[in-house]
């Protein structure tokens, strides 16, 4: 199964690696990432230790969505950008 995302930010945490938080754009919301989960073709998970963004009222946005690669190397600094769209694949 396919989503698609729009990158909002990208955030690198010394020791925890780079953060994606993405919002989505096509697809439902209720999906649960499985092992073999690529997003833009990297290995990610979930990550939900993050609280939600908020938005201007200081309600949570649910739908943006925060997601680590697997691996603790830095993503090459153009590797995501904002305003980039992304598929979420999930293996079958």
């Amino acid at each position: 199964m396919e989503w698609t995302f729009e990158v909002v930010n990208i955030y690198w945490l010394h020791n925890r690696g780079d953060f994606i938080f993405a919002r989505l754009i096509r697809g439902q919301s209720d999906f649960e990432l499985k092992e073999g989960a690529l997003f833009g073709g990297i290995p990610v998970y979930h990550y939900t230790d993050i609280p939600r963004m908020l938005d201007e009222n200081g309600n949570p946005r649910f739908d943006i969505f925060i997601f680590k690669p697997l691996s603790l190397e830095r993503l090459p600094f153009d590797f995501f950008v904002a305003g980039q769209q992304v598929k979420l694949v999930l293996p079958d």
